[in-house]
């Protein structure tokens, strides 16, 4: 899924947000403005039609953060503090900083996009994540509960981040292990897995139809059926069987975005 970060740089930015979401904390999650207060970094909030969500300037000898209220990102509301703790990522990331500072990168517009191609954009979104939901928090929150969407909302509300964001982080350091599968118009846009998910090959691929008889794939066959609750599918459903196959019950639980005509499904093992 995307551009894999380099290790080392994984973790110095483990190190940076470790440090910042333990320094910086309003009643219980991270302290977003009192960051880019203590740094002396200006925000704007304002309409900048479709071109971007976030973007970092460096101008009049500071640096400043353009938020696009266009496009949902208020410095308060859930998309917008990724957005903002996205481009605290080029800011903090020393060779993004450095780089926008002397000129030899360009001022680049960040869109909010789950998937990038390029390397500094999924630097920033790790960073994000990591800024926004440190994995000690979110383990705690989490371990000793059964999985399911409830706890990816959970989350949501604990970190202030959006149901996708949480349900990414999850996936890497949370304490079951899952796949999620984005499709939009029943075409599969991306997937990812948590490390520890069974090694067993899917039964789709990124750019083609998702399987029919998954519940993101009747959802889409069917337009006016939608699950919300947790689905026992059968493994051969998503995955190719193999001998050595997981022998516990599948399950999978969807949610919807009629704007954007997005599914996004949550797929685990008992």
């Amino acid at each position: 899924m995307g551009v894999q970060i380099i290790p080392k740089v994984k973790v110095e930015i483990i190190k940076l947000t470790t440090f910042l979401s333990s320094a910086f904390i309003s009643e219980g999650y991270t302290d977003l403005l009192g960051i880019c207060q203590d740094e002396g970094l200006f925000i704007y909030e304002d309409d900048y039609e479709e071109y971007f969500d976030g973007m970092l300037v460096w101008e009049n000898r500071a640096f400043h953060i353009h938020l696009n209220v266009n496009k949902n990102n208020q410095k308060e509301n859930k998309k917008g503090r990724f957005t903002l703790a996205h481009e605290l990522g080029h800011y903090f990331i020393n060779t993004h900083r450095e780089g926008i500072k002397k000129g030899l990168l360009e001022p680049h517009p960040s869109h909010g996009a789950l998937v990038h191609s390029n390397r500094m954009e999924t630097e920033a979104d790790y960073f994000a994540s990591s800024l926004l939901m440190p994995s000690d928090k979110l383990r705690s929150l989490t371990g000793g509960r059964i999985f399911s969407l409830d706890i990816i909302k959970s989350i949501s509300d604990e970190f202030k981040v959006s149901l996708t964001a949480a349900a990414l982080r999850f996936a890497e350091v949370g304490t079951h292990e899952i796949m999620i599968v984005f499709s939009q118009n029943n075409i599969v846009k991306w997937y990812t897995r948590s490390p520890d998910f069974p090694a067993i090959a899917n039964r789709f691929q990124v750019g083609g139809t998702l399987p029919p008889t998954t519940v993101a794939g009747e959802s889409f066959l069917k337009s006016k059926v939608r699950y919300n609750t947790i689905e026992c599918v059968d493994l051969e459903d998503w995955f190719y069987y193999r001998l050595g196959a997981p022998k516990q019950q599948l399950y999978e639980q969807c949610f919807y975005s009629d704007i954007y005509g997005y599914v996004i499904s949550l797929i685990w093992f008992a």
